[in-house]
């Protein structure tokens, strides 16, 4: 994720960790989410690639990250701080209300026109 969404983040007063601090530069996605899981930190991410390993569904490798909250920004980097400013109310809500359930995990992605919440 851009520096700059980062600092967005930030601002904010959300805590964040770089992948680049947690883990090597090229690590398979798969480590990358099982170290997000296990910091239960959100994973914000623009691999899509990252749709199908934290996903609702519970089968074969998707069940080893049945804790993994992630949220997918499928937009250009350019307007990756814009799409995060005009959606942060509503990840910070979903974040809320998934605490108070056993399924503590929010997924979501943000599209340029869309928004999905899986719930």
């Amino acid at each position: 994720m851009s520096e700059s969404a980062c600092r967005f983040l930030e601002d904010r007063g959300h805590e964040v960790l770089r992948a680049r601090d947690k883990v090597p530069e090229g690590t398979q996605d798969p480590i990358v989410a099982k170290v997000a899981q296990d910091l239960s930190a959100v994973l914000l991410t623009d691999d899509s690639d990252f749709k199908t390993i934290a996903s609702r569904r519970q089968d074969g490798q998707k069940a080893r990250f049945r804790k993994l909250s992630r949220v997918l920004l499928g937009c250009e980097h350019s307007k990756v701080v814009n799409r995060l400013e005009a959606t942060i109310s509503l990840i910070e809500f979903e974040y809320e209300l998934a605490q108070n359930k056993h399924d503590k995990r929010i997924i979501l992605d943000v599209k340029p026109t869309m928004i999905r919440v899986l719930r």
